[in-house]
């Protein structure tokens, strides 16, 4: 009897990395989940230690081989999926990290990016080039500052032996056993030196910022041939990474949103919304959203415009851990429940009494705002408020700021959302996610299927060896909740408009 072959999806997190090993019917046979350590050296600034992240892509993979109790050449290929900015330098020499991957949450270089946004004319070749806005958040005004600030890099730069990479190609070049210098178009995207229009390093903007296109990876495609593991580097496993990509446009994968109008929001610690526009980038409205390379497969590119909002897990338990509000994450879940309940049973005009509201900017507003320095606000308190009432209002803020992203998208793109696809422990929240279904006024499905981003990455790997095609895809996602709209969209234009007063509120009072 043949021996079964497997796919393996790795999904390397802000948090941790999660290893799926995926059967041809596209079954999950084993997964493993391994935290790593976060590290706030000052405020504002976030750090992972690359090693560590490594030896925890390699426990994620040694887990589910054991738990599987498979070989590892039953390995038949490998996809990955990653942070996306985050970023790191190391010495090709000895594969030693320079220093800590600075993550992508990291407000460390803000003064980089606040000299190079003073020139209006850059701000706008560099919008037109890359579809992004210059700030902290990117991988470049954080290359620059390691450059500017730590000597070892600088030295092994001239050297001839330092190399900045994302996390996708400090995983490869691993893989690989220093083979695989190589990053992904939708990775090499989210730098902030890549340019989408053309498809390649933007010469440009590396000579502003002096950095050498020879530190940076290769650009090939999301899909394709990136390399062949090497089992002396890799639990024994030799086997073609066939996928790497962000995590982001994995998610949208994930949810099959393959199609231009096709939408999906990726609930954490923050939420990113992405809606697809198909085959040409929209960058003239970089002003509200952000354009990016969700995926390459060949030589198409496929694009989808970006919004990200900075708190929504972090509010939530800040709600819990800062203020108290809720004893715990399941207490709340239990109150969820019982607010729901009384919308579904026809309370919704009780629902606009007394109404509070929070704007959930502990770390600045994001999309379609971009604004750092603002921080959050509840609106409407009295002597009746109760905890029940704030902790409410926490999780119906993250619904509206949800909203002003998709309504620009819509604005912007012509689209007219039939639906939103939902991922993340925040979705859980049965409130949160009717709430926002009767905010947006169109379904929000939520499917059995969690691990969206590791198999966004497993089913690109399958249709590259065959073993599905999208169509045969779109039969197995399964839908466990679908939220449908309860308020008219007279009382949604009420809520609305109130909401975006407090929003002018706080930046003018900011």
């Amino acid at each position: 009897m043949a021996e079964q072959p497997y796919i393996l999806s790795i999904d390397q997190g802000t948090t941790g990395t999660k290893a799926l090993l995926v059967d041809q019917d596209g079954n999950i046979r084993a997964e493993s989940y391994q935290k790593h350590t976060q590290y706030y050296p000052h405020s504002g600034w976030a750090e992972h230690d690359p090693t560590e992240i490594w030896q925890m892509v390699l426990a994620a993979v040694a887990d589910i081989l054991e738990k599987a109790n498979i070989a590892p050449h039953q390995v038949h290929a490998v996809g990955l999926a990653n942070q996306g900015e985050t970023v790191m330098a190391w010495d090709v020499t000895d594969s030693s990290p320079l220093y800590p991957a600075i993550v992508w949450s990291c407000r460390r270089s803000i003064a980089i990016a606040d000299q190079w946004n003073a020139d209006h004319d850059w701000r706008q070749r560099v919008k037109e080039k890359t579809g992004l806005r210059i700030d902290p958040y990117f991988s470049a005004t954080k290359v620059k500052w390691l450059m500017e600030e730590v000597p070892e890099v600088n030295a092994k730069l001239e050297e001839g032996c330092g190399r900045f990479g994302t996390l996708d190609t400090w995983m490869i070049w691993n893989m690989t056993g220093k083979k695989q210098f190589v990053t992904d178009a939708s990775t090499a995207a989210r730098t902030l030196l890549f340019n989408i229009q053309q498809g390649e390093w933007d010469e440009e903007i590396l000579q502003y910022l002096g950095i050498k296109k020879e530190w940076l990876a290769q650009v090939v495609p999301s899909v394709g041939e990136l390399g062949v593991t090497c089992p002396d580097h890799f639990l024994g496993i030799q086997a073609p990474i066939r996928v790497s990509m962000v995590d982001q446009p994995a998610a949208l994968y994930g949810h099959l949103c393959v199609e231009p109008g096709m939408s999906k929001c990726t609930y954490g610690t923050g939420c990113f919304a992405y809606l697809n526009v198909g085959t040409q980038p929209l960058t003239d409205h970089t002003d509200t959203l952000l354009s990016t390379i969700v995926w390459q497969r060949e030589d198409a590119y496929t694009y989808a415009l970006d919004g990200a909002i900075y708190s929504a897990g972090s509010a939530i338990e800040w709600g819990m851990n800062g203020l108290g509000l809720y004893d715990s994450i399941e207490q709340l879940q239990e109150w969820s429940k019982q607010w729901e309940l009384c919308l579904n049973g026809g309370a919704v005009e009780k629902e606009l009494d007394n109404e509070i509201l929070f704007i959930p900017a502990l770390s600045g507003l994001g999309a379609p705002y971009w604004s750092s320095d603002t921080r959050g606000m509840f609106v409407g308190m009295s002597h009746d408020t109760t905890k029940q009432d704030l902790a409410r209002a926490i999780l119906e803020g993250i619904a509206h700021r949800i909203a002003d992203v998709l309504e620009a998208m819509q604005l912007v793109s012509g689209q007219q959302l039939k639906s939103l696809r939902v991922d993340g422990g925040p979705t859980r929240n049965p409130y949160l996610m009717q709430v926002q279904a009767n905010i947006l006024g169109i379904p929000v499905e939520a499917p059995k299927q969690a691990e969206t981003t590791a198999m966004g990455v497993a089913y690109l790997q399958g249709e590259s060896l065959g073993w599905w095609t999208q169509e045969q895809l779109q039969k197995k996602i399964l839908i466990s909740r679908r939220y449908e709209p309860q308020l008219s969209h007279e009382r949604v234009q009420l809520k609305r408009r109130r909401w975006k007063k407090a929003i002018q509120l706080l930046q003018d009072f900011q």
